[in-house]
């Protein structure tokens, strides 16, 4: 073990003499300790919130969707043929968008209602596997069944078997004017995405049934959804079929969502910075302690020197001992860190119930309870900016140790 980790190690914590030096490094190692730890559970919440939210989202829109410029997609079918030829296309489902009213007693709701393939939605989108009453197979054509989200459904006082009303803006005209059409439907199934936004406005009717209220000629659809294999792909993937079918307009869910994920990954930035300046403030902390040791261990230096020390080898140990304090925060901070990150919703949770308060409201935030995820890469780099600060921190105190000429420290003693 060399002369300067010797001496580091052992006045990382000054001792009797220097109590005051004691208490700073202390202080500094739990701040930043309180740094590392508010950091790893923010980046863990804002990275499980961001991809919790976009795997609910996406599980009910498309990674990646075609549209016709004109009135629709005449030959659904050959489209979709053609666009499953990409070998990063897994599957396609054909999909009718419309505007609706839906009345029950005295409650009217609009709604954005889709037209669907049960058969071929479940292959593009997890809508069998949301289904909390009932299941996308009960759409069958002919039979005017709808599926509803469950915020939708709750407003409107529906169960499965119950009926509403449908109101179409597409009517016909009579010598009255313009008169919406009207057909009662049949609640056959509740989904529950996850997502307040789709399950309070959104619902679903067979693709027949949909070509019929909104008269539609035979095999036209509105647009074709596909899925990826790789839905960070998606945009290379956009690229690539507009060359395969240039008369076609191709959204991703970069283009149609990308905004919402953008902002969230600009304030997962800016939190960084934030919390980051705790370290920051900590780190000076380390400072005021180190040149306080600087001054009372000029003697100490002045004697190093004489004996044959180098002005790096002076240097290198108050370089140690920032690194240590530092350090030893960092590790207080991992353990105190990473199990809160970890059961973050089950903490929040617990406090929900014991102050009787929603500190989570699913229709503020698009999601039903706080997500927590801890990414290898955030731990990597909270690790590192906490310990490049620490030596940071050091630097101009070792500098002004290895500038102690011996012979000045030792005139006075």
């Amino acid at each position: 073990m060399s002369y300067e980790l010797f001496i580091g190690m052992r006045h990382t914590l000054a001792g009797r003499h220097d109590r005051f030096v004691s208490f700073v490094s202390l202080v500094s190692a739990l701040g930043i300790a309180l740094g590392v730890a508010a950091l790893l559970v923010v980046l863990a919440v804002m990275t499980g919130f961001q991809n919790e939210l976009r795997a609910k989202i996406l599980s009910v829109a498309s990674h990646l969707e075609a549209v016709s410029p004109g009135d629709g997609i005449p030959d659904w079918r050959d489209a979709a043929a053609d666009l499953l030829r990409h070998p990063d296309a897994l599957a396609a489902a054909p999909n009718i968008s419309e505007q609706a009213l839906l009345v029950r007693g005295q409650v009217v709701r609009g709604v954005a209602v889709k037209g669907i393939l049960p058969e071929e939605e479940s292959k593009v989108s997890d809508l069998a596997k949301n289904a909390v009453l009932g299941a996308p197979a009960d759409l069958r054509p002919g039979e005017f069944n709808l599926m509803l989200g469950k915020g939708l459904a709750e407003r409107l006082g529906v169960l499965p078997r119950d009926s509403v009303m449908m109101v179409a803006p597409r009517g016909r005209l009579t010598a009255a004017g313009l008169l919406p059409r009207l057909r009662q439907f049949k609640v056959a199934a509740v989904f529950d995405s996850g997502v307040h936004e789709y399950d309070a406005n959104l619902a679903y009717i067979h693709l027949d049934d949909a070509r019929k209220l909104y008269r539609l000629p035979p095999n036209t659809v509105s647009s074709i959804r596909l899925k990826l294999r790789d839905l960070l792909q998606a945009p290379r993937v956009r690229s690539e079929l507009r060359e395969i079918r240039p008369d076609l307009f191709l959204y991703d869910w970069t283009s149609s969502h990308g905004n919402l994920f953008r902002a969230l990954a600009l304030e997962k930035r800016v939190m960084f910075v934030i919390l980051a300046l705790i370290i920051a403030v900590a780190a000076f902390n380390i400072v005021s302690a180190l040149v306080t040791a600087v001054r009372n261990k000029r003697p100490d230096i002045a004697i190093l020197r004489a004996m044959g020390a180098s002005s790096g080898g002076v240097a290198r140990i108050f370089l140690l001992q920032g690194m240590f304090v530092g350090c030893g925060g960092l590790l207080i901070g991992l353990a105190a860190g990473l199990p809160l990150a970890a059961n973050a919703g089950a903490i929040v949770g617990l406090i929900e119930k014991m102050f009787g308060h929603s500190l989570f409201p699913g229709n503020l935030y698009q999601l039903g309870e706080l997500p927590s995820q801890i990414a290898p890469t955030d731990v990597a780099v909270v690790c590192a900016s906490a310990f490049v600060l620490s030596l940071a921190a050091a630097v101009y105190p070792a500098w002004r140790a290895s500038r102690l000429s011996p012979a000045e420290s030792l005139r006075h003693e």
